[in-house]
């Protein structure tokens, strides 16, 4: 396998390699970065022409044709037939291509493992559950690669070729129960992708689930906001300019270090007012009251446009809890009320976030150096 897609120079790339980020310091960086904007304006927008791309985009008529061209070329976007207007000559629509590219997800749990291949445009073509009695890292290992394997042999090797990762998402629950810490957990998922020739992505479970917010959901379409993920703990942050600003854990930025107050008055950090992903119901105002306090104060220092709260909860509660917290922050006096809305990983599953680790490093573009 090439571990690229023939005809582009977005190149495959590990996040484990730590290579630095650059957009257009040679003419090699300057065309992936161009061809990443087309594929994200056209995943944004729906089927756009050439010259909507170059309107879209910056480029000029001859650059955005160009990419354009070679994208059909490598089989990334599909050719829709001509549309004529009342004026002016007809144009051709262009948009993704199911079959373009595929990723592997990998979602673990404290009670089961999900694998997921999802193509392009976020279908998913096949998924697999492994339930668990307990959360053996290397026993799940073995059940992943049996799977990878046999989905493998259903592929020519020009279909394979167009696997372009593998995501791995590791929720709290399960890492509670594995008892391991985040560079152990990463190690064995890396060697174990590497042995199957595959670029492996390895994160929480709030950082999966808002990347497949960034490629399927509200967050698509907003530039700036804050995102809130609850399972058996609360984590999330800042989403800036299309890019996730929080860390995968509690070493870094991370919504979940917030001190709130706790039921006994003292202040405690905001991860842990959820130890069980079932909650009563009878808790949820007192979590929605506590998450208001800790968006307040977050946009006290910075701007963003909305609020979008996902996770692990009942649907029931988790379509309550965003009702609170809406309700809440109306309430809160000087506050500006961002948009608050509900995630889309209860309807999309928790494999899909995992399978958007890898489209978002391969396929989205790079932020200039300084903006991240």
């Amino acid at each position: 396998m090439t571990g690229h897609i023939p005809g582009t120079t977005v190149l495959r790339r590990s996040q484990a390699t730590n290579m630095p980020q650059s957009l257009g310091s040679n003419h090699v960086g300057l065309r992936a970065a161009n061809e990443r904007l087309v594929l994200s304006l056209i995943r944004t927008h729906g089927q756009l022409s050439k010259s909507q791309i170059a309107d879209l985009s910056g480029l000029t008529a001859q650059t955005a044709s160009v990419i354009a061209r070679s994208l059909v070329d490598a089989g990334l976007l599909l050719v829709g037939d001509p549309v004529r207007g009342k004026i002016g000559q007809p144009y051709v629509p262009m948009g993704l291509n199911p079959e373009g590219a595929m990723f592997l997800g990998l979602h673990v749990e404290d009670s089961e493992a999900r694998l997921a291949l999802v193509n392009f445009t976020g279908a998913v073509v096949s998924e697999r559950v492994f339930p668990l009695t307990e959360v053996d890292v290397d026993k799940i290992v073995v059940l992943a690669r049996a799977a990878i394997i046999g989905l493998r042999d259903g592929f020519d090797a020009d279909q394979w070729s167009r696997v372009q990762g593998l995501g791995v998402s590791w929720s709290s629950g399960s890492a509670d129960r594995a008892n391991l810490p985040w560079k152990q957990v990463e190690s064995v998922f890396l060697e174990f992708g590497q042995s199957l020739g595959l670029a492996t992505y390895v994160s929480s479970d709030a950082v999966a689930a808002c990347s497949a917010e960034l490629i399927y959901g509200h967050g698509s379409g907003i530039g700036d906001f804050l995102y809130i993920f609850i399972d058996r703990s609360i984590s999330g942050g800042l989403v800036q300019n299309g890019r996730i600003c929080f860390s995968r854990d509690d070493t870094g930025p991370n919504i979940g270090r917030f001190r709130v107050t706790s039921s006994d008055g003292s202040l405690v950090p905001l991860r842990t007012l959820v130890r069980d992903r079932k909650a009563s119901a009878a808790r949820i105002p007192s979590l929605a009251r506590n998450i208001a306090y800790a968006v307040h104060s977050a946009s006290s220092v910075v701007n963003f446009d909305a609020v979008i709260v996902d996770g692990d909860l009942l649907h029931d509660q988790l379509h309550r809890l965003t009702s609170e917290l809406r309700s809440t922050l109306s309430d809160l006096s000087g506050a500006d009320i961002p948009f608050v809305n509900q995630g889309l990983r209860g309807l999309k599953g928790a494999a899909l976030g995992a399978a958007c680790l890898p489209l978002v490093d391969r396929f989205f573009p790079d932020l200039p150096q300084g903006t991240r």
